[in-house]
């Protein structure tokens, strides 16, 4: 627990650490998607439309990894009442609103011209959408009390009881008949998708799980500051 949190503050004190990450993952992205869109072969049955899976898949993978975090956060501060992980939890959910909305947006793009419409209600696309409005509800949670102390465990709460939904989200193609293919990544038997299309959504993934770790903690540094200010105000 300790050594977690000094990694936090360690990452928080450091912006020449915060700089070259945001660079390596604007490097990673950039140089990632251009490789994609400009020398990946087209799919056979979607053409170029299947590269939205580039963007579309990482953002869905960094969004449950987020909440997972935001969940996992919550637990600490409730039991130990650490107030920094409380910060960090609030931090990653603003983030992870952007996140879900990419998943969403580039979901709908790809959906229109394969399905025939923007939206459908598949169990996946639904139990992700469910996903936003519990994020939505946590940050709404906290700034609804008047006592930043118990709106903050109230939110806690949430987000933990909100966890129900992440394995919902991933088993969502096994339980239901849906729209979307069972899964060709984690898989018992290993991935059954092909590595020239698995390798970009790994990178991708990566540069996306830095970026928003690099925005994450200019948010609580952010938060800090302003605790600091409030205290000086008082």
């Amino acid at each position: 627990m300790k050594l977690l949190n000094n990694i936090i503050k360690f990452f928080v004190k450091s912006n020449f650490l915060l700089s070259f990450l945001f660079f390596l993952a604007a490097i990673l992205i950039i140089t990632n998607l251009f490789l994609v869109f400009k020398y990946f072969p087209e799919d056979y049955l979607q053409g170029n439309l299947v590269k939205i899976m580039y963007t579309h898949v990482p953002f869905a993978w960094v969004s449950m990894l987020l909440y997972s975090a935001i969940a996992i956060s919550s637990i600490i501060f409730l039991i130990k009442e650490a107030a920094l992980f409380d910060i960090l939890a609030k931090s990653s959910a603003y983030v992870l609103l952007g996140a879900i909305g990419v998943t969403l947006l580039t979901g709908s793009i790809w959906g229109k011209p394969a399905w025939g419409t923007w939206w459908v209600w598949d169990a996946r696309l639904t139990s992700i959408l469910i996903l936003f409005f519990i994020t939505l509800s946590y940050i709404l949670v906290r700034s609804t009390f008047y006592n930043e102390e118990l709106g903050a465990r109230i939110a806690a709460i949430t987000a933990i009881v909100g966890f129900l939904n992440v394995p919902i989200i991933k088993f969502s193609v096994d339980f239901w008949g849906t729209l979307h293919q069972k899964s060709t990544f984690f898989r018992a038997e290993g991935p059954s998708i092909h590595p020239l299309m698995m390798y970009p959504n790994i990178i991708m993934f990566f540069g996306v799980l830095i970026l928003v770790s690099v925005t994450i903690i200019s948010r609580i540094k952010l938060e800090i500051i302003v605790k600091r200010l409030n205290r000086i105000e008082l």
